[in-house]
């Protein structure tokens, strides 16, 4: 009764005296570094010195959660920086960026880690994964355990991926403003699966119980992300000869894809299961892998299974892949050949939000971190490692541990090697014909191997018509115009500026074509093409134009208004070729918030959330979408029909609950316009 001090060592629990007034004593417990994450129960024993005494038992009322700490040197998941602590761990609003490369955007999300459902959300995911409970001290484990779950698979897990298609039987990815209501949906429904989510979401909704656990972390954006299905580390197109593409390729079966942006997590911890120097931030991808990606009604679960050994190629392959276009040519030997694509690259731009910054108006408190993935010359770091290594984020080489499959159910990318097949010289040549079941993984290779083998196919004959896309001449410039900022309902221009800069007259043959897209690269719906044959004097120029109204894209358009733009030309004297593709997003108005009064805790406050309707059609099947917190509780509102141009304005009565800088975030949607946007800080007084 007189201990005063700890004197356990720092790895175990430890209990000392606090203060002692009569018969009123406080202790104080010590929780080791290393203790299991989650729920506790707390009971306390007393007895006397006396031999025999009884032992009185007595069991707290509430039950306790012991968390990651992040403000702990011996925790793995120590951040020695305030102001990192800040924004990734304590802040509970922040940003999601989506949107095209040419202007990303950066969406509000709340992430609401201090609300009364986000931890009973975390401890119930936990015990869904299946991890086991003496792992639940280590963050590595916790961090895979709740990327797993967090995407519903056979009807366990917080969130069913949905990315075409209709809405109806659940919400739509774009209605929701932050991740509580996502947790109230899965508590108060039995732990069904809530429907639906999109990658943003996921990796929102990631942070959200990850920073709950006490782990920072924060949603990463990489913009023109591919996704390399067969692992080849290239992203084909197949068109025909008259340049529309062939989904599916000239077998059906080519899945490659080209997301106009895909998101992550990233989650801060060090890594004593690995080699010196791979501390710090670490990739995790919660949204269901590809295969299940494909099919808008979740393909089979057991297709995930081949999602884990594959993580990080991946992850290299999102950033880093070519992309490649090829064109059916009846004098090649295989049908198709190579077409130059001009200035499309994977991996162009990977955002987060900045610490310390907030900005509601525009995105001035974007961070661009694409530099830590990627060279100044946008060629990976891992590419020039030279054992051809995958590396962390963030650190130089290293070399992968093989896990156990119950831990390769979600991995944390920090793993350079993985088990992929090394193709051999005559097997590219072969490609994309080339059938990966036919050979089975070779576990000895990594993806180095890979990329090693296709440079050296390069040198075979038969592989040439493929990789080499050099041209006997090529005096004839192609540029596809970067697309200026289009307001929806308004009419937009394509343009491709050809050029002859030779001596001589070019006969050119050229197509342009322009697609409604869902944001994962997948065509909806053709909006216009254009095709044309013309001649082109010495050091002449013409420009080829596909203009396309607001009647013609009115009904096409799908979910956040992506367009795909694909343009294709050949010279008839020189045989040169080529391809170029785009992508840009139609530009919604924001929802202006404006809140009267002087917020004080328990004192009734307004909010006006206006905006004019652009397009000339009525809306209809309107509501907003709203919460902040500390200020309210996620709600949805029906709203009345809007007439073609009208100016509303709806106003919401809140009752603030905390004092300190919140934020209140709203979505108005309808079924003609969707995914309209804003956000508004508050200072609540005490």
């Amino acid at each position: 009764m007189n201990q005063r001090e700890f004197t356990r060592a720092p790895q175990k629990w430890d209990m000392r005296i606090h203060q002692q007034e009569g018969f009123n004593i406080s202790c104080q417990v010590h929780i080791p570094a290393n203790a299991l994450v989650g729920l506790w129960r707390v009971n306390i024993e007393t007895t006397t010195t006396t031999p025999g005494a009884r032992i009185d038992e007595f069991r707290c009322k509430d039950d306790i959660y012991v968390l990651f700490n992040p403000f702990c040197r011996e925790d793995c998941v120590y951040l020695d920086d305030e102001e990192l602590r800040r924004e990734y761990l304590m802040n509970d609003t922040g940003k999601v960026f989506v949107g095209t490369h040419h202007r990303p955007k950066g969406r509000r999300w709340i992430y609401g880690q201090f609300s009364d459902v986000a931890l009973p959300a975390a401890q119930l995911l936990l015990g869904q994964s299946g991890l086991n409970p003496t792992e639940r001290g280590n963050p590595v484990q916790v961090v895979r355990a709740i990327a797993s779950i967090i995407n519903a698979n056979e009807g366990f897990g917080l969130l069913e991926g949905k990315w075409e298609g209709s809405f109806e039987d659940g919400v739509c990815p774009w209605v929701w403003t932050g991740s509580s209501k996502i947790f109230e949906h899965y508590l108060r429904n039995g732990s069904k699966p809530v429907k639906y989510g999109q990658c943003w979401v996921f990796a929102a909704v990631a942070t959200s119980i990850f920073r709950a656990l006490g782990i920072p972390s924060r949603p990463v954006t990489n913009f023109v992300s591919a996704r390399d299905t067969n692992h080849t580390l290239s992203v084909d197109k197949y068109f025909d000869v008259f340049g529309d593409e062939m989904k599916g390729g000239p077998d059906g079966d080519n899945q490659d894809a080209l997301w106009n942006f895909h998101a992550w997590t990233e989650v801060w911890m060090s890594r004593p299961d690995l080699q010196t120097g791979y501390n710090g931030w670490q990739a995790v991808d919660p949204t269901p892998p590809p295969q299940c990606r494909q099919n808008s009604t979740g393909a089979d679960p057991k297709a995930e299974v081949l999602w884990p050994s594959k993580v990080s190629v991946e992850l290299f392959a999102e950033i880093n892949a070519e992309v490649t276009h090829f064109q059916e040519d009846e004098t090649s030997h295989w049908g198709f050949k190579k077409i130059p694509v001009n200035n499309y690259q994977v991996g162009r731009l990977i955002l987060t939000k900045r610490p310390g910054a907030d900005d509601d108006v525009s995105d001035a408190d974007v961070e661009d971190i694409t530099g830590l993935y990627k060279t100044l010359d946008n060629t990976s770091r891992y590419q020039r490692q030279s054992d051809g290594c995958f590396n962390s984020l963030f650190n130089q080489g290293m070399t992968s541990p093989y896990l156990e499959r119950r831990d390769r159910e979600r991995d944390v990318i920090q793993y350079p090697g993985t088990s992929v097949r090394r193709p051999s010289a005559m097997d590219i040549a072969r490609k994309p014909w080339y059938d990966e079941s036919r050979y089975p993984a070779d576990s000895g290779k990594t993806a180095a191997d890979r990329m090693s083998a296709m440079n050296a196919a390069r040198s075979v004959d038969r592989a040439q018509p493929i990789f080499d896309s050099r041209t006997l001449n090529e005096d004839v410039q192609f540029d596809l115009v970067e697309q200026e900022k289009v307001a929806w309902g308004q009419p937009f221009n394509v343009q491709v500026l050809i050029q002859n800069r030779s001596q001589e007259t070019r006969t050119i043959t050229a197509y342009l074509c322009a697609n409604s897209v869902y944001y994962t690269g997948v065509t909806a719906r053709r909006l216009g093409r254009s095709d044309r044959q013309f001649v082109l004097q010495p050091g002449s120029r013409e420009t080829m134009q596909l203009r396309i109204s607001w009647e013609e894209y009115r009904e096409r358009v799908v979910d956040y208004g992506h367009i795909k733009v694909f343009a294709m030309a050949s010279v008839q004297e020189t045989k040169q070729s080529c391809s170029a593709e785009d992508d840009f997003q139609l530009e919604k108005p924001k929802l202006d918030i404006q809140v009267r009064g002087n917020p004080q805790i328990g004192q009734e406050c307004f909010a006006t959330f206006s905006f004019m309707n652009p397009v000339p059609v009525t809306l209809t099947e309107c509501e907003f979408s709203f919460e902040g917190s500390g200020l309210v509780r996620a709600q949805t509102v029906k709203y009345r029909d809007v007439k073609p141009g009208e100016m509303i304005s709806f106003v919401q009565k809140f009752l603030p609950r905390f004092n300190g800088e919140r934020k209140l975030v709203a979505t108005f949607n309808s079924r003609e316009l969707g995914d309209i946007v804003g956000s508004r800080p508050i200072h609540v007084r005490e």
